[in-house]
């Protein structure tokens, strides 16, 4: 992404004198705005209310200047697809639940693409710098029926001028246009990375310099971003709950499906209203899914799925979409 990378280009100090400055605000945006200054009218950020919720609402964070559209679907995001390579450090599982805000209730939001990127145990960014190339740490998913994604990383290391921190971004889209932007940090706590760091490839750098009291932005909302990580085997796991204001959920179509064809290894799926995230049922059975990228709500791609229908075998298909609408069945028969 063009805009992304020209990012590269910001040295390390500046970067860190940009983000002490971004810091000082009470509530921050993309670029260091003030959140109502970025979002367009009606896409509010997570500002606390009086009122009581049964979700949490979170304050924005900056984004930082390290943030790459990679558009990598994935849930476990340690591998770097440039080599394949894993990349090393504590094993993080990371369960997100997304929530938006009607009224004074929550509900579960279905069909968001969360994004996380963070740097890696030795402090260092992947698409940045000499990095170039590699897109270890990051990745996104899209949240299913109950507004929940899981990620399978590793415990951020650390860099100057910086507590120790997860970047993350929560989108949603209507076809292949952007309708609304979260964007925050996420914290842990200190006495539990002093514990993770005694550990290798942690403990081959020297003490870090910033804890989170001494984070400029961490001061600014970063007690109420910070995962409860515990132990979970030989790593850990946390859940951060989020609610999110100023989105309005209009009652949706059910999905249509029209037509079929097989290409490849491919099955490709053509209807109408299919929802970011929709998923394809062959004979029952969900299929790998994604939205094609142009025709995001009328072309389905399972990936795999051509290859299960032998010549002139017919199989019933369906779009089951995030909200659990189901299509018409549609039958379809693999020509000899």
């Amino acid at each position: 992404m063009t805009k992304g990378k020209s990012k590269h280009l910001i040295s390390r100090r500046d970067t860190l004198r940009l983000l002490g400055i971004a810091g000082a605000s009470t509530l921050v945006g993309f670029r260091g705005e003030r959140a109502s200054s970025v979002l367009p009218a009606g896409l509010g950020s997570a500002v606390a209310k009086a009122s009581p919720l049964s979700c949490v609402v979170r304050p924005t964070q900056t984004e930082g200047p390290y943030f790459v559209d990679e558009r990598l679907n994935r849930a476990d995001i340690r591998t770097d697809p440039a080599n394949n390579s894993v990349r090393p450090g504590t094993l993080l599982t990371l369960n997100i639940n997304v929530s938006y805000v009607n009224g004074n209730s929550c509900a579960a939001l279905p069909g968001a693409y969360v994004d996380i990127w963070h740097c890696d145990a030795l402090g260092s960014y992947s698409d940045v710098g000499s990095a170039v190339g590699h897109k270890y740490l990051r990745g996104y998913q899209v949240t299913d029926s109950k507004g929940a994604v899981q990620f399978k990383t590793v415990y951020p290391g650390w860099y100057t001028g910086r507590a120790v921190h997860i970047h993350f971004k929560i989108r949603l889209f209507t076809g292949s246009q952007k309708t609304y932007e979260f964007t925050s940090q996420l914290y842990f706590d200190d006495s539990l990375t002093d514990q993770v760091y005694t550990q290798t490839p942690y403990n081959t750098r020297g003490s870090r310099d910033t804890r989170n009291s001494r984070d400029g932005i961490y001061s600014n909302g970063g007690s109420q971003l910070t995962l409860a990580a515990t132990q979970s085997g030989s790593g850990y796991e946390a859940t951060f709950d989020i609610g999110l204001e100023g989105i309005t959920i209009t009652p949706s179509s059910p999905p249509e499906v029209f037509n079929a064809a097989v290409s490849g290894k491919k099955l490709m799926v053509s209807g109408q209203d299919f929802g970011s995230g929709a998923a394809v049922l062959m004979d029952g059975e969900k299929q790998k899914t994604r939205n094609d990228e142009t025709n995001a709500t009328s072309l389905l791609i399972a990936k795999k799925a051509g290859k299960k229908i032998e010549a002139g075998q017919t199989v019933t298909l369906q779009v089951r979409n995030p909200d659990g609408s189901l299509s018409n069945e549609f039958s379809f028969t693999r020509p000899a």
